[in-house]
């Protein structure tokens, strides 16, 4: 079982004062709300170490290896977690304009012990996911601000397809009769669309 859990929020502040944010693992501590630890050096390959926390539960450690990053746009590293979960968790920064973006906070799930992650604990990643966008969203939009720049009304992220995801393919093929059987046949009709 596989699975994606994923806040977005629109921030009225340039890429890169997000940027500064996601960069600095030691500052995480500081502005998001769950992380109590951040280590490591953001480089392909690269281990960090993270020790964070989920709604109520007690805090957690996980060491990562970074899978990819592209300065002003993206973070991503790859964790085991206790009781065979895999993740591929990520941060991407979608550059609107000079002074506009989009934050996408998520992680991918998959693995055996991903069938004990219960709904109560789903909604917990999100609720995380989503204080540490509107932590960032407030600090990068007053360091904006602090500088001189203009806030503007901040955009509203539409749902979209993160790069990171594959998209099944569509059927080239659908069920339907071929041999007549009054609308009841056993073998696939090619789609002649």
């Amino acid at each position: 079982m596989s699975f994606r859990i994923e806040h977005r929020v629109g921030v009225a502040a340039p890429a890169s004062e997000v940027w500064d944010l996601v960069y600095d693992l030691a500052g995480w501590k500081d502005w998001t709300g769950v992380y109590s630890e951040a280590r490591g050096r953001i480089a392909i390959g690269e281990t960090l170490n993270f020790t964070f926390t989920v709604g109520e539960r007690p805090p957690m450690s996980a060491v990562a290896t970074v899978y990819d990053w592209v300065p002003e746009a993206q973070l991503a590293w790859n964790a085991r977690l206790p009781g065979g979960i895999r993740t591929l968790r990520y941060v991407e920064i979608e550059k609107l304009s000079e002074t506009s973006c989009i934050l996408s906070n998520g992680d991918y799930y998959s693995g055996l012990g991903t069938i004990f992650m219960g709904r109560a604990l789903r909604r917990d990643i999100k609720a995380t996911f989503r204080r540490m966008n509107e932590n960032a969203k407030r600090i990068a939009e007053t360091r904006w601000v602090e500088k001189g720049g203009a806030v503007e009304a901040a955009p509203a992220p539409a749902r979209r397809v993160s790069p990171l995801t594959i998209q099944p393919l569509k059927p080239t093929v659908k069920p339907a009769t071929p041999w007549g059987f009054g609308g009841r046949g056993f073998g696939p009709k090619l789609d002649a669309r």
